[in-house]
């Protein structure tokens, strides 16, 4: 399994099909803001599951989001994620997360 972080942004990196793809990006939604995918190749790439991870429960803490994707295609692209208030639209976006995946067989 590969792991990226926001220290990742803006990287390529070489995957497998059948390799998985875990991606983890601090997040904070007390505030409102939430992680989400904003564009990625579903022929290439399988969002398998998104979660969340907040460790501690008190009103402000940060945690973190974690979204998981199975190569089940050959070729490149771009995978996106954006950093929103769903509710406020894409004038919300104040961060993106956005990497290029080169899949082998």
């Amino acid at each position: 399994m590969l792991t990226l972080t926001d220290q990742d942004n803006g990287r390529r990196w070489p995957v497998h099909v059948g390799d998985q793809l875990e991606i983890h990006l601090a997040e904070n939604a007390t505030a409102g803001y939430r992680w989400a995918p904003d564009s990625y190749d579903s022929g290439l790439l399988d969002l398998a599951e998104a979660t969340a991870n907040y460790p501690n429960a008190a009103v402000g803490s940060a945690g973190e989001a974690i979204f998981r994707f199975r190569v089940v295609g050959v070729g490149s692209s771009t995978l996106a994620l954006k950093y929103w208030r769903h509710w406020e639209g894409a004038g919300s976006i104040i961060q993106r997360f956005v990497v290029t995946i080169d899949a082998i067989p």
